[in-house]
């Protein structure tokens, strides 16, 4: 008979009402966003680990990893503190084994003298003694209801840190026993049409069920599934809701914007690719509504970018009004600055004004200006704009989306560009962004990039030196880029042992060294007083200086059309996006360019990474990789992340869920798996685009 407190469990009930989930494991739930049974349910495994059918301890060979069925005889933990050698003596029909483990010291306490035990590994020798070095390890009550001779998978989860792997799995499984009631119905139809979820499960409890304990890889595949496409109708939902809150532009439409493209596209001194000019007829577009403008606009490194991203500034100078343009950095917003202070005389507009650290601010702090660039300094309070119409965001990933809004708080209204650095694949621009319209750019102004890409590891790093003099002897001006400003940044290798980071202070005196006097070395970073840093570049790029060693502060919109040859020291600690705008500084007028990738300690995975770099040169198959590889968080920043919980990366990913989670929010499918509503939870504050 079930308990008082079983009985009281229900898909909505508090964590506390399961036993083992006291106040403050719930509160260490309540922190990742889970507080109901319902939601703990949902909360999926991020891998299993397959227990093959046992064999005896008679059986087992040296080197092959197997899995026995035993009894615990007798343990032992060795060591005082840290990471401790826990011993086992099972025991099955066919005689006895030594195992050991490695964990916690409190690990032993978790094993119950002649407790049956299922556990994975690999026997050896230690000595003339055989030993079974564990892998995993199944409980009795995990292994209960098993059938004699058959594979078993156990669920593993990311969890808070006061709630244990066991925890979490006996939870569960009371919680599937106690809502069994509830959850005794068919699927939905929305999800029972899946592709291999039709018919696989006979309600929505063996669903979960086979979410946590399946009895193989396709079963927890076709629940997983189901679940993802939960998550993306409720994302829809909320891009609905938020593509609806898209207020009218003041004015109504803008009339005279298809003339002002002509001007604008014959004041640029060269000639726009096919691309560049359907982004602009959709920018026109977008001036043809009442509604304003919203609109995402990604391109590869080379594209062209900037020459779009200009346009919605002058279509509000040209209205008698203000746009503003916000970079993330006082360099990229001073190149933004001269070019738009360029197209400006051209157009025979006012001279745009910068707002960085520094400049002075009107007496009240209202600008007049029509054109504006500026850094994180548009945020100030008191800095007002006299009639704010556009909102131009460059490398929209480095803010979060309330220092949007609270620049965009400035206007009645303004028109929305957002402009990434980073190539964002169709789908999850349609996704994430899918309140926004979606503008890519894949052709470059140069039909044919010439960058080649080498890793240079182990033995290979030598070269180096000897590889940037003969750059400098020929003529050619490089970049090292460091992960690390100082010396004093360290960092821990694979082993544990302390190992320093690439520090760009330490590297420019050895980079002169090995120059032997060829040519000049600057050292730049984000620590240098900004005139200082200005007037590095500014030599670097007038040929003054050859030979730049930096910090990823020169990752991207930096332009310097000769650059031939970047190098990137201990380049397995930066992301594939990072590397591909950092490979973007060189090569940007289709001449002949190098990237070398440098390497000290090359993990196994890390090299098939890099070397997978060096074979793409196309920034959209990149954030494809980035994307399996490391998930939206690595590609976009964390704080882009308020519009869902990120549980199923299928529900951003997967082109086939996507379609059908419109479709179901077209036919006004509003109740999910668990009964629970659709869309209707308020969207966050900081969700908020206006």
């Amino acid at each position: 008979m079930a308990s008082s407190r079983t009985a009281l469990v229900t898909l909505s009930a508090p964590l506390t009402a399961l036993r083992g989930l006291g106040a403050k494991r719930a509160e260490a739930w309540a922190a990742w966003g889970v507080r109901e049974v319902g939601d703990l349910l949902r909360w999926p495994p991020r891998r299993h680990a397959r227990f093959a059918a046992p064999t005896t301890i008679a059986a087992l060979a040296d080197g092959v990893d197997a899995t026995v069925r035993v009894v615990l005889q007798r343990k032992q933990a060795g060591g005082r503190r840290g990471i401790v050698a826990t011993r086992l003596v099972v025991a099955d029909a066919s005689g006895e084994l030594d195992c050991v483990l490695f964990g916690p010291r409190w690990l032993a306490q978790a094993f119950a003298r002649h407790e049956e035990l299922l556990l994975r590994g690999t026997p050896g020798r230690r000595g003339e003694a055989r030993q079974f070095v564990v892998r995993g390890w199944l409980h009795a009550e995990e292994i209960a209801g098993a059938a004699a001779g058959a594979a078993l998978l156990q669920p593993h989860y990311e969890l808070p840190d006061a709630i244990a792997p066991r925890l979490h799995r006996r939870c569960l499984r009371a919680a599937l026993v106690a809502v069994q009631r509830e959850l005794a119905r068919p699927l939905p139809a929305h999800a029972a049409a899946l592709t291999g979820v039709a018919g696989a499960f006979a309600d929505v409890g063996e669903l979960l069920a086979a979410l946590h304990f399946p009895r193989d890889e396709a079963q927890v595949a076709a629940a997983r599934r189901a679940l993802a496409l939960d998550e993306a109708i409720a994302l829809q939902w909320r891009l609905r809701a938020r593509r609806e809150e898209r207020p009218a532009r003041p004015g109504g439409a803008v009339a005279r914007a298809a003339e002002w493209r002509r001007d604008y596209v014959a004041a640029w001194p060269c000639t726009l690719t096919g691309d560049q000019q359907k982004a602009l007829d959709e920018l026109v577009g977008d001036y043809g509504r009442r509604t304003t403008m919203a609109r995402l606009l990604t391109g590869d490194v080379g594209s062209g970018k900037t020459l779009v991203a200009l346009f919605p500034l002058v279509v509000a100078a040209r209205s008698g009004r203000q746009g503003a343009l916000l970079a993330p950095t006082e360099l990229l917003a001073r190149q933004h600055f001269a070019t738009l202070a360029g197209l400006a005389e051209r157009l025979a507009l006012p001279p745009p004004q910068l707002i960085v650290a520094g400049e002075a601010l009107a007496a009240r702090g209202v600008v007049t200006t029509p054109l504006v660039v500026g850094t994180h300094r548009l945020f100030a309070e008191r800095l007002r704009f006299a009639d704010l119409a556009a909102v131009v965001v460059d490398e929209q990933h480095k803010f979060g989306v309330q220092q949007r809004a609270r620049l965009l708080g400035k206007g009645g209204a303004p028109d929305l560009l957002l402009v990434s650095a980073t190539p964002i694949p169709r789908t999850l621009a349609q996704t994430l962004f899918g309140h926004l319209d979606p503008t890519l750019l894949r052709d470059r102004p140069f039909a044919q990039r010439q960058v080649a890409t080498e890793l240079l590891a182990g033995a290979a790093r030598k070269t180096l030196g000897e590889r940037l003099r003969a750059e400098i002897a020929a003529g050619g001006k490089l970049f090292v880029v460091c992960p690390a400003i100082a010396h004093a940044d360290a960092t821990e290798s694979r082993d544990g042992a302390p190992r320093r980071r690439a520090a760009a202070e330490r590297v420019a005196p050895w980079l002169a060294r090995e120059l032997r006097g060829a040519a000049e070395v600057a050292l730049l970073h984000g620590q240098l007083a900004p005139a200082e840093k200005q007037a590095r570049l500014d030599a670097f790029t007038n040929g003054r200086v050859r030979a730049l060693v930096a910090t990823v502060v020169i990752e991207v919109g930096l332009d310097v059309p000769d650059a031939s040859l970047v190098v990137v020291l201990d380049a397995e600690r930066f992301g594939l996006a990072q590397l591909h705008q950092i490979r973007g500084r060189v090569g940007r007028r289709g001449a002949p360019a190098r990237c070398l990738l440098v390497s000290h300690e090359l993990p196994p995975e890390s090299e098939e990474r890099l070397l997978s770099f060096a074979r793409l040169d196309d920034g959209f198959a990149l954030a494809e990789l980035d994307l399996r590889l490391r998930g939206p968080g690595e590609l976009l920043g964390a704080r882009q992340h308020g519009l869902m919980g990120g549980l199923y990366p299928e529900a951003l990913l997967d082109p086939d869920l996507l379609d059908r989670a419109r479709e179901a929010v077209a036919a006004g499918v509003r109740k999910s798996l668990l009964d629970s509503p659709f869309g209707l939870p308020p969207v966050a504050s900081d969700e908020a685009i206006w």
